[in-house]
């Protein structure tokens, strides 16, 4: 058993056994304590446990909103992809779409195409 020992002013010294339920944080963001199971830090390859900073679950959903796509930020995104290497991944995905340009993507198909590029450039960095 994993357990904490702490000696308080009057010189008691007190243990508390490490379970899920008796280990808490504090949210890296606003500050709200929460509980955390250790092994889920664990499993999710903390390289220091004593120094990861973990989020809420409100704090989490909000850094993962995503805003609207549309056709300017998705023209912006193909624009940098291509200027940093990625013309023919951006290339073969229009092919995909069976587009010539992202101009002539659907509004209904932006997210996904932007998911779909997304994946593919991160295929090809992690593959070479």
């Amino acid at each position: 058993m994993i357990y904490t020992k702490t000696k308080l002013k009057d010189g008691a010294v007190v243990f508390g056994p490490v379970t899920a339920k008796s280990t808490y944080t504090r949210c890296a963001v606003c500050g709200k304590e929460i509980q955390m199971d250790l092994r889920e830090l664990i499993l999710a390859g903390a390289q220091d446990p004593y120094d990861t900073e973990v989020n809420c679950a409100e704090c989490s959903a909000k850094m993962m909103h995503r805003g609207d796509i549309n056709i300017d930020s998705v023209i912006r995104l193909t624009d940098v992809l291509r200027d940093i290497g990625y013309g023919m991944e951006l290339h073969g995905l229009c092919e995909d779409f069976e587009v010539e340009d992202v101009r002539a993507l659907a509004p209904e198909e932006y997210e996904l195409f932007v998911d779909e590029l997304l994946d593919k450039i991160s295929e090809v960095r992690h593959a070479g």
